[in-house]
Order: C-alpha cells, then sequence, then structure tokens
C-alpha cells in the first residue's frame, strides 16, 4: 500500500475517534423532536379534578417532578397528559427551599417515557425550553435563555426559594414544568415569575437540577433552616424609607416576619435593619440566605439589630427552626 495513503488513512481514523469529532457528530434533536419528547414526559397535576400546575417524569419507574406550591393543595392527586390518559399519583417527599415535589404514578411493566436530569446548570445565555400549561392551554412549548450564572433565591409562597433566573414570559400554568436544553435534559424546572402589577417582567425562576436529582435520590423530605421572616437589601426600599435610615447604615431590612416565627419570638421587628449575621456585615439577600441554608435547623443564628431610625440597637440569638 501507497505510503502517502496509508498516512492519509490514519488522519483520518484519528479524526473520527477524537473526542470533539465524536461530540460533533452526537446530532442534537431538532426543535420538533424534542417537543415530541418532552410532551411525552410531561403530564397536567390536577388536585380534586382541577388543573392546577405542570409536572415530569424524571426516571422510568414513575417519580416525577413538581413544584410545592400546587402539590400541597388539599385533594385527590392526579396526572394527565396525552400520553399517560389519567392517573392517580401520591406524594413521595418535598423540599419547600427549592418549592420542589417528589411524587410517585402508580407501577407498570412498561417503562415511564421521562427526562433524565442534568449534572450541570446551563449557564448564561444558552437558550433553554419549557413545556407548560399556561393558563389551562395544553402543552405549550416556551422557548427562554439563561439570563443568570449560578443561583439566586426569590422570596414567594411564605419563603426563600433558590432558583435560576430565565429572560422568558412564562404564564400561570406553567409552574412545575420542565425547562430543557436542546440535547433534552432537564436543565430546571419552571417555579415563579418576576410580577408587578402592571403585568410580568420577562423574567422566570427555575429550580436548579441538582436540587431535583438530590430529591429523586433521598425520597424523603428535606427541611432547611428558616428565621421564619424575609430580609430585602436596602437600596430596594422606598425612597421615604431610605432617608429615615441613619447615613452610611449597611445591612438589610427585616421584612414578612411571621408574628409568631422563631425571629419574632426572638425579638426581631418588622422594619429593623440587621447590621451583623454571626459578626459579619452582609447587604444582599442572596448572601445572608446562602449563610443561613448552611445551618441546619436547631443551631443558633446572632443577629445585630436597630430599629430604622437608628435606635434600639440590640443583640438577638435566633434559634433556626426548619422549613417544613
Amino acid at each position: 500500500m501507497n505510503l502517502n495513503f496509508t498516512y492519509f488513512l490514519l488522519i483520518v481514523m484519528s479524526l473520527f475517534l477524537h473526542p470533539a469529532f465524536s461530540e460533533q457528530k452526537e446530532a442534537k434533536p431538532t426543535l420538533g423532536k424534542l417537543y415530541e419528547k418532552m410532551a411525552e414526559a410531561s403530564f397536567e397535576i390536577l388536585i380534586n379534578g382541577r388543573l392546577e400546575g405542570t409536572g415530569f417524569l424524571i426516571d422510568q419507574d414513575g417519580h416525577a417532578a413538581t413544584v410545592w406550591h400546587a402539590a400541597k393543595r388539599k385533594g385527590n392527586l392526579e396526572v394527565r397528559s396525552q400520553i399517560l390518559g389519567r392517573l392517580s399519583a401520591k406524594i413521595i417527599a418535598h423540599d419547600r427551599g427549592h418549592d420542589l415535589t417528589l411524587i410517585e404514578l402508580p407501577s407498570r411493566d412498561k417503562p415511564y417515557p421521562y427526562l433524565p436530569v442534568s449534572k450541570k446548570n446551563a449557564g448564561p445565555g444558552h437558550p433553554v425550553y419549557l413545556m407548560g400549561t399556561p393558563i389551562f392551554r395544553h402543552q405549550v412549548f416556551i422557548t427562554g435563555h439563561v439570563a443568570r450564572k449560578g443561583t439566586t433565591f426569590e422570596y414567594f409562597d411564605g419563603n426563600f426559594v433558590e432558583g435560576i433566573h430565565v429572560a422568558a414570559l412564562t404564564p400561570g400554568g406553567c409552574s412545575g414544568g420542565p425547562w430543557s436544553n436542546r440535547m433534552g435534559e432537564v436543565v430546571g424546572m419552571q417555579a415563579a415569575s418576576m410580577t408587578l402589577p402592571s403585568g410580568h417582567q420577562g423574567i422566570a425562576t427555575m429550580i436548579p437540577p441538582k436540587a431535583i436529582r438530590q430529591l429523586l435520590e433521598k425520597k424523603e423530605n428535606i427541611f432547611p433552616a428558616t428565621l421564619q421572616m424575609a430580609v430585602e437589601e436596602i437600596w430596594g426600599q422606598d425612597g421615604n424609607y431610605i432617608k429615615t435610615i441613619p447615613q452610611g447604615t449597611k445591612g438589610l431590612v427585616v421584612r414578612q416576619l411571621q408574628k409568631e416565627g422563631t425571629a419574632a419570638k426572638a425579638g426581631v421587628k418588622e422594619w429593623d435593619i440587621v447590621l451583623k449575621v454571626d459578626g459579619r456585615i452582609i447587604e444582599e439577600t442572596d448572601t445572608f440566605i446562602r449563610h443561613l441554608r448552611r445551618k441546619v435547623p436547631g443551631d443558633l443564628l446572632r443577629l445585630e439589630l436597630m430599629s430604622k431610625d437608628g435606635s434600639d440597637k440590640r443583640k438577638v440569638k435566633v434559634k433556626l427552626s426548619p422549613l417544613k
């Protein structure tokens, strides 16, 4: 065999075996195929016969994910889809820190269609695709783009929920729907939308895939630590409030304080300013909640506080409660 030709063959074979070439050969499904795959594994959540949200299967055995703020409602829980029909379902576990519920569909001989959960987050700017049930419309496919790096925390349904921002319009009813990448891997679950009285602001929050995988693996309730209150950043307050606080004040503002909650019992008051947390000045909500989530129920959190006018400076110790 000609040596030049042999050398040429070796080069071609090495290209085919190169990992980068293999990745290129792994063809992405068309958007039409992606829609079909997501539609097969997604379903509508019914509580006492009323459509309350969306959910999706995450393994072939019938385990599925949806949002806690829908699944927690009292009544008969069912799922409905064009592929599966209408089936009863039961709650296995929940994690309020991620507005997440693990449910289980009836066992059957045939494997359930499901969407694999990604082992990593989608990065900023990456296109993502949502299958949802907006305002009682069935199997609607919505496109968005990841809007930030990493996770953040949004306060809704009475507590802080960890999520990833997505630039997308997501009407009510999409909650619990899967956000997928182009390969059909779940990179998040729709949980909430950023809204004002004027309407949707074009930013949605999806639950990170790590939380979905963790609940599927544990199959038991996850109870993160909570203060039973919220905090807000000073620069996000009304201008009149900012004028009342001493100039140069650094910290966070106490909001949504539960009257009989653990923080209130320790002496925290609505509109107090948190000057230090465990001896540290914290000015951003995300930093505060990440610090809190590193603790467990029963731990103590040390707060230095003052009233908004600078008076009543005090130190309190708050015993953290489980977020059930």
